[in-house]
């Protein structure tokens, strides 16, 4: 798999992320939130990111007065299973990035967790491709600190929206993004080539600086 990584004039979103380490609560006390290093991204490449579930989305069409409809509805499964995203890893050699913003959280020198934004120049936007956490610092919020970095720094970076595509089987995913202020855009049956529907995530970055000049709550926030 090749990366769509383009170069852009502006900085990458990671360099924007605080030097100082940001130190977590509770049991993540000692993870600390950095920019990623050329160093770090063969550990990214290679990080399992594979997830369990007891719920997804299901598309659902129907008619209604000779107009097409399709909506998702979440639903549970009979019992947990274990997906993995069939666009990351899965080579020994991870391919070389000429442009990205990488931000990793790290624990006792290694590393627990990372998010990927990419520069999509043509539609002015900005892609998380990625953002992981390693199994055993799971359920600790720490994925949810990690977007919340990477919403940040693309803020201060004046970017105007961050896009996401999730499977539609990735509920932990679309509950992250839902809860970081995330909408659901629309969908894309030919996205993954294991044919799962790709559902399209994005949050609006421009509309939340206008919302705090004029003191309006941003949309989409939970």
């Amino acid at each position: 798999m090749t990366l769509g990584y383009v170069r852009v004039g502006s900085p990458p979103v990671s360099d924007l992320v605080t030097q100082q380490p940001a130190r977590a609560n509770g049991d993540a006390a000692n993870v600390v939130l950095r920019p990623g290093a050329a160093a770090d991204w063969g550990s990214c490449w290679a990080m399992d990111v594979s997830y369990d579930t007891e719920y997804v989305w299901q598309l659902q069409s129907s008619m209604q007065a000779d107009v097409p409809m399709s909506g998702f509805v979440q639903v549970r499964l009979p019992r947990t299973i274990v997906l993995r995203d069939p666009l990351w890893g899965g080579t020994a050699s991870p391919p070389q990035p000429a442009q990205g913003s990488l931000t990793v959280a790290e624990s006792q020198g290694a590393i627990d967790g990372f998010a990927l934004v990419v520069p999509d120049v043509a539609r002015a936007v900005d892609v998380l491709h990625m953002v992981a956490v390693r199994g055993h610092a799971r359920r600790r919020g720490l994925g949810t600190r990690i977007l919340n970095a990477t919403l940040d720094a693309a803020r201060t970076a004046g970017r105007r929206t961050l896009c996401a595509t999730v499977q539609a089987r990735n509920y932990p995913a679309i509950s992250a993004l839902k809860a970081t202020g995330f909408a659901l855009t629309g969908y894309d049956e030919q996205y993954y080539p294991s044919n799962d529907v790709g559902l399209n995530f994005a949050h609006r970055l421009a509309h939340d600086r206008v919302s705090r000049l004029v003191g309006e709550p941003p949309r989409g926030r939970l």
